[in-house]
């Protein structure tokens, strides 16, 4: 893998920020309002208002915290770049997916800017790096959107790409070709009926731990997974346009009929 640009779990794990994390912000990423930020007015890069498929940063309250040093955040020592990837219209739980990856990041305090970006480069992604967080990015089909050449000199910059698929749902093969971690629909859905709060029988549970395992987010608490399988239960679904944090649609829905769990916090 070393050929495309991806490298191992190992290799990632001693050369990322795992082994150390830079205690203080870099320069370089400004308090919110840098030339990514968007506000509802897009961004100095991306040269438009906000709108439904805005490449802009869109950070939540908490990961805006990061600012304040009591918070406790740290930026990684090299950063990584995680696209989590689907066909478009997919119903394989991709949105939930990128939700994961950037909530993973935000319980383990580790600096995360997350992106929608439809065709991808190596340029874009560059820019993005600049901040010295790790770079989440959500996307579907390249194919015919962009050419072979300009996705494999993006490839170079990804440490990890994961890809949600489905049973009897066709996946999309250009990005199973370079996955490093599929997300299984039916797995993340399972649940117990007779006994929704039996947390063994909750795949989610368990598709979170792969995950984090995955980005080498080991530290993470069966506690810390439980928080954030509640804040990905209880993220909001608009009632019009694009959540342009979450990348919510009101098409989107909660996937299984799973109850909505206590929240461990209060525990």
């Amino acid at each position: 893998l070393f050929a495309s640009g991806i490298f191992s779990r190992r290799t990632l794990t001693m050369a990322s920020g795992y082994a150390g994390l830079a205690p203080v912000r870099p320069a370089r990423d400004p308090n919110g309002n840098g030339p990514f930020d968007c506000h509802g007015q897009g961004s100095k890069v991306t040269g438009s208002f906000c709108h439904e498929e805005c490449e802009a940063r869109h950070l939540d309250p908490v990961e805006r915290t990061r600012w304040d040093e009591a918070a406790g955040f740290h930026y990684p020592a090299k950063p990584l770049v995680v696209i989590t990837a689907s066909r478009d219209m997919s119903r394989t739980a991709s949105t939930w997916a990128f939700n994961a990856v950037r909530l993973l990041f935000r319980q383990a305090k580790e600096a995360c800017d997350s992106y929608w970006i439809r065709q991808l480069s190596r340029g874009k992604l560059e820019k993005r790096l600049e901040t010295g967080a790790h770079v989440v990015v959500k996307t579907h089909e390249w194919t015919g959107l962009i050419s072979p050449k300009t996705f494999d000199d993006a490839k170079e910059l990804f440490s990890h790409v994961v890809v949600s698929v489905r049973e009897n749902f066709d996946a999309d093969p250009a990005w199973m070709n370079v996955a490093t971690h599929l997300i299984h629909f039916e797995e993340l859905v399972a649940y117990d009926k007779a006994n929704p709060g039996d947390v063994s029988k909750i795949g989610a549970l368990s598709v979170l731990r792969k995950l984090a395992d995955h980005l080498g987010l080991t530290s993470l608490t069966d506690h810390d997974l439980k928080v954030v399988d509640y804040e990905l239960m209880a993220l909001p679904i608009p009632s019009w346009g694009c959540d342009q944090v979450t990348k919510h649609w009101p098409f989107h829905k909660r996937k299984g009929g799973r109850p909505m769990p206590p929240d461990p916090r209060l525990e």
